[in-house]
């Protein structure tokens, strides 16, 4: 199943530029945690947290609080054993879960249990015999019928339209997740970055896992398949498989913030982009949010270093 593990070191900067003495600026970065696919060897932040915390999906968070400075340059290091991953889909997989499990088949924010949603899924899945079928027939329908779009201007399924379906990578698997939550599959978001070795690259990225009995949470990337020439090529390198290095900093939507963000802080940098920001909640985390009292300047850059 694990196969092809490499290790990697990752350096990820973010400058803030304050432009007013009196400006005040609270972050939160997501700590990548250690799972089946990766291990983290080595976590190093060049600034101290003022705290941090897990939230109530196991995800750690590192909360920072600045004031009255000119600006702040934060980097993180990372070391991790990253490693691809290939199910034989011709065995027999359990999906039965227990209780813990049973927020991942819910409907939540972004992830609505929709009367049409609902139609949807049972109608393109009456044929099917089993839940494997489910989950396979629900990726090929998302990597057909989707067409990406960047950027999203009202996330949550609950907004597309699904006889014209578009959106990035976070509504492909926003809605393979609620398809499969409707039909009792425990299923969740990632958010992170995939990694191409030869080419130097990484990239931000958002995608789906099913949890199966017997391995864990698996990756589903229905975004991916999308841009390979055909399905089948898609289902080979996506479908309960991880063909390229990952690394995953959050898992699930609906990330609490502590303390919440106190009123008159700004929110706009973020739901500009698209990314969904209130007080006490963020969509998702991946690697970083802020907010600010006053306007700032702010740039990121992640990379792979030899």
């Amino acid at each position: 199943m694990i196969y092809d593990s490499k290790k990697f070191n990752i350096r990820y900067k973010a400058f803030f530029d304050f432009l007013k003495l009196n400006n005040e600026i609270r972050i939160w970065i997501a700590k990548p945690m250690d799972n089946s696919y990766q291990k983290i060897n080595k976590f190093l932040v060049s600034l101290k947290p003022k705290f941090s915390y897990k939230d109530d999906q196991g995800n750690e968070i590192l909360y920072f609080e600045f004031k009255n400075l000119k600006k702040i340059d934060i980097q993180m290091n990372i070391i991790a054993i990253l490693s691809k991953i290939k199910i034989d889909l011709n065995k027999k997989h359990d999906l039965s879960f227990d209780k813990s499990l049973s927020r991942y088949i819910k409907s939540e924010r972004f992830l609505e249990h929709t009367s049409a949603i609902k139609k949807l899924t049972l109608e393109i899945t009456k044929n099917d015999k089993n839940n494997l079928e489910k989950i396979n027939t629900i990726f090929n329908f998302i990597a057909k019928k989707f067409k990406y779009c960047y950027p999203v201007k009202n996330r949550g399924v609950k907004n597309l339209n699904l006889k014209k379906l578009k959106g990035d990578c976070g509504e492909y698997s926003g809605l393979f997740v609620t398809m499969c939550r409707i039909l009792k599959i425990p299923t969740r978001n990632a958010s992170g970055f995939t990694i191409f070795p030869k080419q130097k690259n990484i990239n931000e990225h958002g995608w789906a896992s099913v949890y199966l009995k017997n391995y864990g949470w698996v990756d589903v990337d229905p975004q991916y398949a999308s841009l390979e020439k055909n399905i089948n090529i898609g289902a080979k390198k996506y479908f309960l498989r991880r063909s390229e290095y990952r690394i995953a900093f959050i898992n699930g939507f609906n990330i609490s913030l502590k303390p919440s963000i106190p009123k008159g802080f700004l929110l706009d940098y973020w739901n500009k982009i698209g990314l969904p920001l209130e007080n006490d909640s963020v969509q998702t985390l991946q690697p970083l949010i802020f907010s600010s009292k006053n306007k700032i300047r702010f740039k990121e850059n992640i990379e792979i270093i030899k």
